[in-house]
């Protein structure tokens, strides 16, 4: 039998009705659920703020942040209010938060053996990037790496920002000082817009070798379609290279289409060179050429018809 649900008190059957109606009568109930010791009442309080913000609150909503903040574990396991309150603060935007938005950013607690304050921490940062954009920065890169197996927070806000702010170089610092969590890379890279190409072309080109060794065909994925959308033409050999790496059937094809569907001599001049290495998977570079068949393409099949070549 499925276990019951908790019915809905009196308290906060009302804090809900007054949440859609008069402001003040509201604010003073939500104040009174916020002052007891109630955890649960104080959970529906900050829930119903959230969908009707009162920055009138604000000072109330700091004391409440500090209060279960120096018993966490027995006033607020999990960090759910805390985590309710600093959405509250974030989104009034004031910052005199700094304290808050610092002390968030440093919590590191765990609940049944998980880390339970990863998006507090995430939360802080963004607190922290509107309060004081010059101190920033120094707190993010303290984060960058700060992620786990359940979650890619708060690396990934951490990157994020860092590279909305205009500090793409740590994000790059990031990338190539070892190994990461694949999918947090394939989020950085798109990240490095306004890199170098020759940056770009160096780093991919790390990247791909450790994606080799690893086998990682997702990040292998996405380094060859950086590599093709930015045309990183120091790169391109990268290409030939991921290719004959033994990657899967599917990848495999997926990688002639792409590169055949650009039409660019360098790299169609790839697709001929490995027709000549890779006999078993010929037939995967020849379909693609026939696709959608440019003059230039036709002239590799031509060469190859005229070879007598099997592509089966």
């Amino acid at each position: 039998m499925p276990p019951k649900k908790r019915a809905a008190t009196p308290e906060l059957s009302r804090l809900t009705v007054l949440a859609a109606g008069d402001e003040h009568a509201f604010a003073e109930y939500a104040s009174e659920l916020l002052r007891s010791r109630d955890r649960l009442a104080r959970e529906a309080a900050l829930a119903a703020l959230l969908e009707r913000p009162l920055p009138s609150m604000r000072e109330q909503l700091r004391e409440l942040y500090f209060e279960v903040d120096a018993q966490p574990d027995k006033l607020d396991p999990g960090a759910h209010l805390r985590t309710a309150v600093a959405r509250l603060l974030l989104a009034m935007e004031d910052a005199r938060d700094i304290d808050i938005a610092l002390r968030a950013a440093d919590s590191y607690e765990r609940s049944m053996g998980v880390d339970s304050t990863a998006n507090l921490r995430s939360l802080g940062l963004r607190i922290l990037v509107a309060a004081d954009p010059d101190l920033f920065p120094y707190v993010a890169v303290e984060h960058v790496s700060d992620s786990s197996e359940f979650s890619p927070e708060p690396s990934n806000t951490a990157l994020q920002l860092l590279a909305s702010g205009g500090h793409q170089l740590s994000v790059y610092q990031w990338i190539v000082s070892g190994a990461h969590d694949a999918q947090l890379v394939e989020s950085a890279l798109d990240l490095l817009d306004g890199a170098p190409a020759i940056v770009m072309s160096r780093c991919v080109t790390q990247l791909t070798r450790d994606a080799i060794e690893k086998k990682d065909e997702p990040l292998l994925t996405k380094l060859a379609e950086t590599i093709v959308k930015r045309e990183l033409e120091d790169a391109y050999p990268t290409l030939s290279s991921i290719m004959r790496s033994g990657v899967s059937k599917e990848l495999y094809g997926y990688l002639a289409l792409l590169l055949a569907g650009t039409n660019r001599p360098a790299l169609l001049a790839g697709l001929e060179a490995l027709l000549e290495y890779d006999i078993l998977r010929r037939s995967a570079i020849l379909d693609a050429l026939r696709i959608r068949t440019t003059s230039e393409q036709a002239a590799i099949l031509r060469r190859w018809e005229e070879r007598g070549e099997d592509d089966e």
